[in-house]
């Protein structure tokens, strides 16, 4: 059976270029007689037939191209000249915050972030990571609250996570009375994202991979609004090896990839410049020798 994606070209928008057709990953678009791309008919989408990047899509100079409905008009722009050097200041002044105010970020901005994550790079365009949001601050809390209270009742018998032990654990307490502000689980983070993904299958370590890009990605998109962000390991892993109940909670399922929680909100504290941080001794280049 044919699976229909909707393509579709306006005979009169399109110039004939064969850009679309040269873009195509999987290679399902050919041009007719008179020019115009058409695409061929396919089993199923991915290595079979359409691999649904819209690339069709974006790269048609006069909008002549529509795909599952989309149409060239309702696409964002391509981001201006400057955005290199912007990118650059944005990496710069992106740091782990640990101190927020306590009041919840504006719920349109997180629903507006949310939507541009629909974007974030996965492999083979799978696009099935999953996105999990606490975006209110009490309910942050609560979830905090029944975190902590297993945790510490662990730590008085010594038990903590792969990764802590008495020493690591004392440090992360002391840091309570300054840098964490009360709170060495979440660091008083009024939100939590959570990018998560079923493993299964042949594909199942790429899940892995595509649930920490779209964690990455987050990230900096949070901080490209102002945003206070910090990308956490430790309370996954508690959650993951001493409190499950807080998946329970969040609605994530036991089978789900989940290594890291992005803790975001607007900062208490703010910075004057970014950082100056020097790595050319770890970049290597190929030289012909």
């Amino acid at each position: 059976m044919k699976i229909d994606p909707r393509f579709e070209v306006n005979p009169d928008k399109c110039i004939r270029c064969g850009r679309c057709i040269n873009v195509c990953a999987g290679m399902v678009l050919k041009a007719r007689s008179d020019g115009v791309p058409e695409m061929q008919p396919f089993e199923r989408y991915g290595w079979r037939g359409c691999w649904r990047c819209q690339h069709c899509l974006a790269v048609c100079p006069t909008g002549a191209v529509s795909i599952f409905g989309k149409k060239a008009e309702d696409s964002l722009p391509p981001p201006p000249k400057e955005m290199g050097t912007y990118m650059e200041e944005l990496i710069a002044n992106r740091r782990s915050c640990r101190r927020y105010q306590k009041k919840n970020v504006n719920p349109a901005l997180i629903t507006r972030m949310l939507k541009s994550m629909a974007a974030a790079p996965t492999g083979g365009n799978c696009c099935s990571v999953e996105y999990t949001v606490i975006d209110d601050k009490d309910r942050v809390e609560e979830i905090r609250r029944i975190v902590y209270k297993i945790m510490e009742k662990n730590a008085k018998r010594h038990i903590y996570t792969d990764s802590f032990d008495d020493f690591y654990y004392a440090k992360m307490k002391e840091s309570e009375q300054s840098i964490r502000k009360d709170d060495m689980l979440f660091c008083g983070a009024p939100h939590l994202f959570i990018a998560h993904a079923k493993q299964t299958g042949k594909w199942g370590e790429d899940m892995k991979i595509n649930c920490d890009l779209a964690t990455a990605y987050f990230e900096l998109l949070a901080n490209s609004f102002g945003l206070g962000t910090i990308i956490m390991s430790y309370p996954a892993e508690v959650i993951e090896q001493l409190a499950p109940v807080a998946r329970d909670m969040m609605g994530i399922p036991a089978d789900h990839y989940m290594r890291l929680i992005v803790g975001f909100g607007y900062p208490e504290i703010p910075y004057a410049r970014g950082v100056q941080k020097d790595c050319s001794g770890r970049i290597h280049r190929y030289t012909e020798r």
